[in-house]
């Protein structure tokens, strides 16, 4: 690839790429790599990547099926935050997080935490506070 291909297909600036390029640098291997491969076979890979990353709606039906009012659904967004939120949690999140913790099993949670990269360990402490 074309140093300006590599800036726009994935954002290193050509001053960074340049840097990289610099014998003494630890990512020389890697320029060197970008340099060599073809634009179309990093867009096709990029393409799989995007396709293999599917929206986790899994943890996101557990969670909302025993929640009667429809208002109070969570979204996925919405779900995420509640591990992030540094104040108390409400009776709605605090619902979600044991219906998590009971009803969920890991493979939803493995796909929600890595679909919206979360770390593992900040969700175990939030599953086991609640």
């Amino acid at each position: 690839m074309k140093t300006k291909d590599i800036h726009s297909i994935l954002g290193v600036a050509p001053a960074t790429f340049f840097d990289w390029n610099k014998i003494d640098s630890k990512k020389k291997k890697l320029a060197k790599l970008l340099k060599e491969l073809d634009t179309d076979t990093v867009l096709e890979l990029l393409a799989q990547a995007k396709k293999k990353l599917k929206k986790p709606n899994m943890i996101l039906y557990t969670v909302n099926q025993s929640i009667g009012d429809k208002s109070k659904h969570f979204t996925l967004t919405s779900l995420k935050k509640v591990f992030y939120k540094k104040e108390p949690l409400d009776i709605y999140e605090k619902y979600a997080l044991s219906t998590i913790k009971n009803e969920a099993i890991d493979i939803e949670i493995k796909q929600f935490a890595n679909y919206y990269k979360i770390p593992m360990n900040r969700i175990e402490k939030a599953l086991t506070a609640c």
